[in-house]
């Protein structure tokens, strides 16, 4: 299986237009939108990408999106694995509400994990760290830190921060390939 995650597009449409772009390049059997879609409900446009992308899209809010976004992903043909598995090729995503999954789909990454800002302060979310230790999910596919885009093993998790938000990066190609896992991050 092969996913195009692009988290932070923060409703800028350059970002729409380059998971387009990426789309129709790679052309994978899901795309994941891991939140911050838009910007406190600015760049609403981006949201267009929920009904018009070829193939499966999984969405998910960030901290910046407004309830209305949440609303949006209900009413489009896209799917919010949060709180209900969402299965595509075999292959389960979910959120911290599903029990167990193969990929783990958060805006946040876990504490101490791709979760670096130029403070020094490590700004993940504990619960996301605690769900690796316990449930060990394949994959976790998160943004939220633009400072961290990037690829890091923990334990048996590939943990992926497939920010956009860094100006560099256009979130990750992820291979599922049997019980291999592959990882490209995309350039701008």
């Amino acid at each position: 299986m092969k996913i195009l995650a692009c988290a932070d597009l923060h409703g800028r449409r350059e970002r729409a237009d380059k998971v387009r772009e990426l789309v129709a390049h790679h052309r994978p059997d899901a795309v994941v939108l891991p939140g911050d879609i838009t910007h406190t409900g600015r760049g609403t446009e981006a949201l267009a990408l929920l009904d018009e992308l070829a193939g499966p899209v999984l969405a998910i809010t960030g901290n910046m999106d407004p309830p209305a976004v949440a609303r949006a992903i209900r009413d489009s043909r896209a799917k919010d694995p949060s709180d209900a598995p969402v299965e595509i090729k075999g292959v389960t995503f979910g959120g911290l509400g599903v029990p167990r999954c193969d990929v783990l789909v958060v805006h946040e990454p876990p504490r101490g994990t791709l979760d670096r800002v130029p403070s020094g302060a490590h700004i993940g979310s504990p619960a996301v760290r605690d769900y690796i230790e316990k449930r060990r999910p394949r994959v976790v596919l998160c943004g939220h830190v633009h400072e961290c885009p990037g690829v890091v093993e923990l334990g048996a998790t590939t943990v992926v921060n497939c920010t956009m938000g860094d100006g560099r990066h256009a979130g990750a190609i992820v291979r599922l390939e049997g019980e291999k896992v592959q990882v490209e991050l995309l350039a701008l």
